[in-house]
């Protein structure tokens, strides 16, 4: 029974996915990925981490201020 809903979901994500539009970035990402000397420069410079602290960041934030919102509207803090 659990096969039959996994492939049920997996059937309709994959529906849902055909409906999203394609990235427009992917002949950007190609290009940079051709590049020769990329690793060189991710090596000094290290983008996939400094993405990830970002995102943390943002994400923190970004509750911060839901959680603040909802407080005031449930008149806990002022």
């Amino acid at each position: 029974m659990i096969e039959w809903m996994s492939e049920l979901l997996n059937k309709f994500l994959d529906w849902v996915l055909q409906l999203l539009p394609l990235s427009p970035f992917r002949d950007v990402i190609d290009e940079l990925a051709a590049l020769p000397y990329l690793g060189y420069i991710n090596w000094l410079v290290p983008v996939g981490r400094f993405l990830k602290i970002g995102a943390a960041w943002l994400g923190a934030i970004t509750l911060y201020y839901m959680y603040s919102i909802i407080l005031r509207w449930i008149k806990a803090i002022r």
